[in-house]
C-alpha cells in the first residue's frame, strides 16, 4: 500500500489579508494532490487542518471540491478534524458536504480497514478532554490486533516536539505502540523520526504560515511524506512543493542585507514575488526614511513586505528570556493568526523595556493595516 501523507493545508486563509496569499494555500494543496497522483498512491491521509476555519469561505469549498474531482474513482481519502477546522459548538463540519470520511470526529477513537492495513484516528482534543484522549488512545493496540498493518492519526502537539508547557497534550509515554506509521498534524515543522517499529511522523504544514516556520522551511521543505508499507517494512520519503519565497532579515538601518538578497531574485514573471520580515535593529533608526526607501526598493520584487524595529536595548533585556524557550513560538501556536501573533511579540518586546509610546505606535500600525483604521 502506498500512502500521502498531508496536513496542515489551512485552505481559505487569507494571510496579510492578501488575495495572493489565499491562493497560494489553495496551489499548494493543489500540488502535493497532483504529486500524489505522479506518485501513484492508493490512500490520502490528512491529519487535520485541512481549513483554516470551521466556516470556510466558498472559495476554500470551490477549491477542495475540484481537488477532489481529481482523486474521484483513483485514491481514498482519509482525514480527521484539526483544532482549526473543528466546530467550537455542535455545528456541521464543512467535511460534510462532500461526504468526506472524518475519523474521530465526535472525539473517539475511530478506525477503518483497507486491504487489511487498520487506519485509526481521533480528531483533536484539548483542555478538559485531554484525559478522555488519552484513554481513546490507549484503544488502539487493542484494536491493532488482528491486522497485518496500523496507522495512527491525530492532531496534537506531543512535548517532545512542543516542549513548553501548556503548547502539548501528549508524551510520548501516551502514544500507542503498536503503529506502523503515526500520521501526525498541528506542528508545522516537518519531522520524522523512529518510533517503536514504526515511524513517527508530523508532515508539517503545506504552506508557511508563520515567520517562525521560514527557518525550518529552508532547511527541510514544505510538502509531505510518501509511505510504502510491505508485509515486510514500512518506508517513508518527503515530498517537496514549490511554494512563495519568504525572507526574515536582521540588519542595520543600512539595508545592505535587502540588496544582497534582491540581487539573487529572479525577475523572471513566472517567479512568485516573495515576502519579506525585516527586523531593523537599531533604536535611533528613521522609520519614514526607511519605509520610504523600502517602498522604492522593493517595488515591482516584492509582494508584500513588514519592517520591524528592535533596539539593541530592548534585544539585550529579552536574550536570557528567549535562550530558555522561543516567546515568537509559543505566540504563533497561541494566536493561530500571524497577525495577532506579530503583534503581541512586539507588544512583548516593547512593554519589556516600558517603552510604552513605541507600543501604542505598535498597535496603532497594527489597526491601520489590518483594518484601515
Amino acid at each position: 500500500m502506498r500512502i500521502a501523507h498531508i496536513s496542515d493545508t489551512h485552505i481559505g486563509y487569507r494571510q496579510y489579508n492578501l488575495y495572493e496569499r489565499e491562493d497560494d494555500f489553495y496551489n499548494s494543496l493543489n500540488q502535493a494532490v497532483d504529486k500524489a497522483i505522479e506518485e501513484r498512491v492508493d490512500i490520502i491521509i490528512h491529519s487535520g487542518d485541512l481549513f483554516n476555519s470551521p466556516t470556510p469561505p466558498i472559495k476554500a469549498l470551490f477549491s477542495f471540491r475540484n481537488v477532489l474531482n481529481k482523486i474521484e474513482g483513483k485514491i481514498k481519502i482519509f482525514s480527521i478534524l484539526g483544532d482549526h477546522d473543528k466546530p467550537k459548538r455542535r455545528a456541521m463540519i464543512p467535511h460534510k458536504i462532500f461526504n468526506m470520511p472524518v475519523l474521530g470526529a465526535a472525539g473517539t477513537l475511530e478506525g477503518v480497514e483497507v486491504d487489511g492495513v487498520l487506519i485509526a484516528g481521533i480528531s483533536n482534543l484539548k483542555g478538559i478532554y485531554i484525559d478522555k484522549l488519552k484513554d481513546e488512545i490507549k484503544r488502539f493496540d487493542t484494536i491493532s490486533k488482528g491486522y497485518k498493518k496500523s496507522i495512527f492519526v491525530a492532531h496534537q502537539g506531543i512535548k517532545n516536539f512542543l516542549p513548553f508547557d501548556g503548547s502539548y497534550e501528549l508524551t510520548e509515554d501516551d502514544l500507542p505502540r503498536t503503529a506502523d506509521y503515526y500520521a501526525l498534524g498541528h506542528i508545522h515543522a516537518r519531522s520524522l523520526e523512529r518510533f517503536g517499529n514504526g515511524w513517527l511522523a508530523y508532515s508539517g504544514s503545506t504552506e508557511i504560515c508563520s515567520t517562525s516556520e521560514i527557518g525550518p522551511w529552508r532547511e527541510k521543505g514544505k510538502g509531505m511524506y510518501i509511505v510504502d508499507i510491505t508485509d515486510d517494512d514500512t518506508e517513508v520519503y518527503p515530498v517537496n512543493l514549490d511554494i512563495r519565497d519568504q525572507y526574515e532579515l536582521d540588519m542595520d538601518d543600512r539595508l545592505e542585507e535587502v540588496k544582497t538578497v534582491l540581487e539573487k531574485i529572479p525577475t523572471n514573471d513566472n517567479v512568485k514575488k516573495p515576502l519579506f520580515h525585516i527586523n531593523i535593529v537599531d533604536g535611533t533608526a528613521n522609520r519614514r526614511e526607511i519605509e520610504k526607501y523600502l517602498d522604492e526598493l522593493l517595488k515591482g520584487k516584492a509582494l508584500w513586505y513588514r519592517c520591524i524595529y528592535k533596539s539593541a536595548k530592548r534585544m539585550d533585556t529579552n536574550i536570557e528570556i528567549q535562550k530558555s524557550f522561543d516567546i515568537k513560538k509559543i505566540f504563533d501556536e497561541y494566536f493561530k493568526d500571524e497577525y495577532l501573533s506579530g503583534l503581541a511579540y512586539d507588544l512583548y518586546n516593547d512593554l519589556c523595556v516600558d517603552d510604552i509610546d513605541n507600543a501604542k505606535k505598535t498597535a496603532y500600525d497594527y489597526l491601520v493595516k489590518r483594518y484601515g483604521f
